[in-house]
C-alpha cells in the first residue's frame, strides 16, 4: 500500500503532464488522495507503484521512480563574477534611489534620534 507522501509524489509528477488538483486538507490522507485520483479517471496500482489511466487513450502510466526524478528540485545555476558585480551595482543603485527619493523623511528629527549616525 502506498503512503500519502508517495501518492503526493506521483500526483506532482502526473501534474507535470496533466492536472489533478489536491486540496490542502487531503494532503496527508491516503484514502482521500486515492479518491481524488479515481475521480480524475485514473487508478492507483499499489504493487507496481504507479498511477494508470482508467482508459488507455487518456495518458501514460507514471512510476514512482520516474515521479521522483520529475519532481526533484532543479539545480541552481552558478553566477559568474560579472553577474554578481552587476547584481551588487543594481542593489546599490536601488538603495541610492530610495535615499534620494526619501530625503525629507531621513532629515526628520524623529528619524535622526533613532539613527544617531545620520547627519
Amino acid at each position: 500500500m502506498l503512503t500519502a507522501p508517495e501518492l503526493l509524489t506521483l500526483i506532482k509528477a502526473h501534474n507535470i503532464l496533466s492536472q489533478i488538483k489536491v486540496p490542502a486538507k487531503a494532503r496527508k490522507d491516503a484514502a482521500a488522495l486515492e479518491k481524488i485520483i479515481n475521480e480524475a479517471n485514473y487508478k492507483v496500482d499499489h504493487t507496481k507503484k504507479l498511477i494508470q489511466p482508467i482508459k488507455i487513450k487518456r495518458g501514460k502510466s507514471i512510476k514512482l521512480k520516474d515521479a521522483e526524478e520529475l519532481t526533484k528540485p532543479k539545480e541552481k545555476k552558478e553566477q559568474t563574477a560579472e553577474q554578481k558585480d552587476k547584481k551588487k551595482m543594481n542593489e546599490k543603485k536601488r538603495v541610492i534611489k530610495f535615499i534620494l527619493d526619501n530625503k525629507d523623511i531621513l532629515e526628520d528629527p524623529e528619524v535622526m534620534k533613532l539613527h544617531k549616525g545620520l547627519k
